[in-house]
């Protein structure tokens, strides 16, 4: 079996997961492999579902070994026939059949939020435009209320069948880059929307409309009603995975985002 390591911008994709009638990352990964192994492949098994217009700066995804290619030559083969915002950054032959969910311990995520008065039309796609200033000092206070074991049933949207609402937020923070803000969280797991509803929370901090300390109470209440606005996907990246729970706990965020994009 091939696991794949991903880079993508997610600009012209509806995520990850294939759907019926839109462009999907996994289904063009699909496509490409089996045009390469001259076969039917299944859908490759990626690590996580992306929501519209995500971007990966690294994703994980397993397929058969339908051919026995090297794996450099795989990776060359896959980029020469990858549309330019899909990039293949890693090819390795493991044993037996796995889910990309297995390889992954935890995930960084970073939403990025564009604070200058007139955006740039080159950011628009990588960063969410805030039209109005933002108290960031009491942003910041805020976020760090989302760190620990939560049940986040009042951040996550309908239409997801998860077992359990409960997960645990290791690191959160908010960097300043000029006229950027970067938002952090770095956890075993996230649900559905998750990241995007809690930045759509701390906007409403930064804007007036909730106080840091009203985030533990949004949290105990368990409902969505209560926590309306989810950012659109443009602004997030799926930063980083981790492959152990090792790395993850020892993880600190980049005080930088260059190499985001280029």
């Amino acid at each position: 079996m091939y696991l794949l390591t991903l880079a993508f911008c997610g600009k012209n994709y509806h995520g990850w997961q294939s759907q019926d009638n839109a462009a999907t990352v996994q289904r063009v990964l699909k496509d490409v492999v089996s045009s390469i192994f001259r076969a039917e492949t299944p859908f490759p098994s990626g690590c996580s579902r992306t929501d519209t217009g995500v971007h990966a700066l690294e994703f994980i995804a397993t397929v058969p070994e339908l051919r026995n290619i090297p794996p450099e030559n795989f990776q060359r083969g896959l980029n020469s026939f990858l549309p330019s915002d899909i990039r293949v950054t890693k090819v390795e032959i493991i044993e037996g059949n796995h889910d990309g969910r297995e390889f992954v311990a935890g995930k960084h995520y970073r939403y990025m939020i564009c604070t200058k008065p007139t955006s740039s039309p080159f950011a628009a796609d990588f960063s969410w435009h805030s039209g109005y200033p933002l108290d960031i000092t009491k942003m910041k206070e805020a976020i760090k209320h989302f760190e620990g074991i939560h049940d986040f049933a009042s951040f996550m949207s309908s239409g997801s069948d998860v077992k359990t609402t409960v997960r645990t937020i290791h690191k959160a923070k908010i960097t300043e880059f000029k006229d950027y803000l970067a938002l952090d969280f770095s956890g075993d797991g996230f649900l559905k929307h998750q990241i995007r509803i809690m930045a759509g929370t701390l906007v409403g901090v930064g804007r007036g409309r909730f106080e840091p300390d009203d985030i533990p109470r949004l949290i105990e209440a368990k409902n969505r009603n209560l926590v309306p606005h989810t950012l659109p996907g443009s602004g997030l990246f799926l930063y980083k995975l981790f492959r152990t729970p090792e790395e993850l706990l020892s993880y600190e965020f980049p005080e930088t985002f260059e190499g985001m994009v280029w």
